[in-house]
């Protein structure tokens, strides 16, 4: 019986390790533009062999702080960057967050559809 979790556990970390040796490894750089209207923050992956972009997500805050948008991109090489998903916020009266409104891209259009 002890050998058959001991059999278990090993499979299930080997397996979870073989998962994680397929991804690859990543370095992020970031950028932080602040203007009187508000801030945007860039976040960019790439390979850390081949410096390759992968994906970059960007937010944009209003002046008083509030995140206004948040949208995620893919590297598509000849396409270069791809949209994934973007989210843009509003906030009401009492400057509490409403409903975010989801966008996916468009490949037809190359641009934001709203969902």
């Amino acid at each position: 019986m002890n050998s058959r979790k001991l059999f278990s556990l090993f499979a299930i970390l080997f397996l979870s390790l073989s998962i994680y040796a397929n991804d690859p490894e990543t370095v992020m750089f970031s950028n932080v533009e602040t203007t009187e209207t508000g801030c945007v923050k860039e976040f960019l992956f790439c390979d850390k062999d081949t410096n390759a972009p992968l994906t970059k997500t960007i937010y944009r805050y209003n002046a008083a702080g509030h995140m206004q948008e948040k949208a995620t991109y893919e590297w598509k090489g000849d396409k270069g960057w791809t949209g994934i998903q973007k989210y843009e916020y509003t906030y009401n009266s009492d400057n509490q967050p409403a409903t975010p409104i989801i966008y996916k891209w468009n490949n037809k259009t190359n641009d934001w559809s709203e969902k």
